[in-house]
């Protein structure tokens, strides 16, 4: 019986598998070849094609310039391709992104370049670590009460109906640093030795290199991990304070991703204390002859509505959170109809009930999980530009949605007698689920609200900044998914390829949730727990 019980959560758990990385490769942008500099250039492979945005160029331009060029500097036609997220210095052109998931992106690249589909062979690689998130958020929930299928539930919820969807199919730092959250937090909750804490201190350094603001991201989990390197004990009338050295070595792993960081600043920029963001003049294209045009140089910068509203709030990376920014940024992030939550992923606000309710049961480690929540807000609600360039929702949030469906995942779980409720998620759910396909399948690059509008007066023609531009996508047959364009286009249209995962998505929802009330409806009948 044990053995038959253990063998089907083998099984569906293969089965779970299987539905994510089929999905995921399905809607994973990209198109057959290995381009060269000059191919990167064109508009099949930047606007038209898997390069829409600069800071996919600018992470793969990084990862282009180490394999094919041996050097953290990029020749001009590579500096080309990646303004206007390029940088001059030294008389060199060099990276303005934090280099990790460049190198990360690494092993995707040369297999995909041996089967000649090296920027499919990229991102798809870079997919990984959104399955794997899927799969963190499932064990994180199941591990602070939540039941398997609620957390499956949720797992599939912060993927597939929150802005996570769209950035998981092209070449972004959001699920790389979503990883490294989770990952140190479940190595926090799941094990207390010696090596979890080194590698949690290892995980929190590398951290930075993926992301800068990591360092903050990632901080409260540092905390409580700093806070088990000593125990307290009472002794009669004393309180003694036992501090282990062991437990303190343990933090000098944050030593060896420093170096190898401080290493790649001084042969990049000549100073191993040089970073990348804020500090670097930049470049806004290449002349012909290989000079930068640096945006110092232009006289009028409004004129390049893609670059200004980003460059102009970059600055010090120091200087760019400014607290008289927050309730705008609060608007953008939260209700904005351009990246709002409210419009584009409304059944993550559930997890807002989902954390009372989790209040109210004593779950553990709230306050480190609320705390990786109020900085991902707080300090992108003070960023000078919240709405992340021409984006696709609220992308800054990815880290919050997925501390907020470890709270869904308890919702579910406490709520699942209620039918009205089950109902409620699912209608919710599904609306997440289809606006956020919407930009998986098609674009990430949908102006702010501000910009389209002077787009609006520029061209004389109305410019959308919702997802109703995504919508445009679809009505003219456009996808960015591979397989849509390199297969499936040729026999069904864009709107129907969407409709088909669109549908598929949503009936493994329902099948979840109707399983769920049965098992839920079988336990009260016996009055036994059952895994759920």
């Amino acid at each position: 019986m044990k053995f038959l019980i253990k063998y089907k959560k083998i099984l569906g758990n293969l089965l779970f598998l299987l539905f994510i990385a089929s999905i995921l490769l399905l809607s994973v942008r990209g198109l057959p070849g290995n381009p060269t500099p000059t191919e990167l250039n064109t508009t099949y492979w930047k606007d038209n094609g898997p390069f829409e945005l600069s800071p996919e160029r600018g992470r793969f331009a990084l990862l282009y310039s180490i394999v094919e060029n041996h050097s953290f500097n990029f020749q001009p036609g590579i500096a080309k391709f990646t303004a206007p997220d390029v940088g001059y210095m030294n008389h060199q052109y060099v990276s303005i992104f934090a280099p990790s998931v460049s190198f990360v992106a690494i092993p995707g690249y040369i297999l995909g370049k041996y089967f000649d589909i090296s920027q499919f062979g990229t991102y798809i690689w870079l997919a990984l670590f959104a399955l794997l998130n899927v799969f963190l958020i499932r064990m994180i929930a199941i591990r602070l009460g939540a039941a398997p299928l609620a957390a499956s539930l949720a797992g599939i919820a912060f993927l597939f109906a929150t802005p996570a969807f769209a950035y998981a199919v092209t070449i972004y730092e959001h699920h790389v640093s979503t990883f490294l959250i989770l990952l140190t937090f479940y190595l926090l909750i799941r094990y207390n030795n010696l090596f979890s804490l080194a590698a949690i201190w290892l995980l929190y350094a590398f951290s930075f290199t993926v992301d800068y603001p990591n360092i903050f991201l990632i901080f409260p989990i540092a905390i409580a991990a700093f806070f088990r390197i000593s125990t307290v004990q009472e002794v009669g009338k004393k309180i003694l304070l036992h501090i282990s050295l062991p437990r303190v070595l343990a933090m000098a792993g944050v030593i060896i991703p420093l170096l190898l960081f401080l290493w790649f600043n001084k042969v990049a920029y000549g100073n191993p204390f040089q970073l990348s963001a804020g500090s670097i003049a930049r470049v806004i294209s290449v002349k012909p002859n290989g000079a930068p045009v640096l945006l110092a140089d232009i006289s009028k910068p409004t004129s390049l509505p893609q670059v200004t509203k980003r460059d102009e709030a970059q600055g010090s990376i120091f200087t760019a959170f400014k607290p008289r920014n927050m309730l705008n940024g609060f608007y953008i992030l939260l209700v904005s109809p351009d990246r709002g939550v409210l419009v584009f992923t409304p059944v993550m606000l559930l997890g807002i009930i989902g954390i009372l309710i989790a209040n109210k049961k004593k779950v553990p480690y709230m306050s480190v999980l609320l705390g990786i929540i109020g900085f991902d807000l707080l300090l992108y609600s003070m960023w000078g530009d919240p709405y992340g360039g021409w984006a696709f929702g609220a992308r800054y949030l990815i880290p919050a949605y997925a501390i907020l469906a470890i709270y869904i995942a308890i919702l579910l779980t406490y709520w699942r007698k209620n039918n009205i409720f089950l109902l409620f998620f699912f209608t919710i759910f599904s609306y997440s689920v289809v606006v956020n396909t919407l930009g998986a399948l098609t674009s990430n690059s949908n102006p702010p609200k501000v910009e389209a509008e002077s787009l609006s007066q520029l061209s004389d023609q109305e410019q959308s900044y919702t997802y109703a531009r995504n919508i445009s996508e679809l009505n003219s047959n456009n996808s960015k998914s591979y397989i849509f364009q390199t297969y499936a286009g040729s026999y069904i249209s864009a709107w129907s390829y969407y409709t088909y995962i669109t549908i598929f998505i949503v009936a493994v929802a329902a099948f979840f949730i109707v399983y769920f009330q049965a098992v839920t409806r079988e336990e009260l009948g016996e009055g036994g727990q059952h895994a759920l």
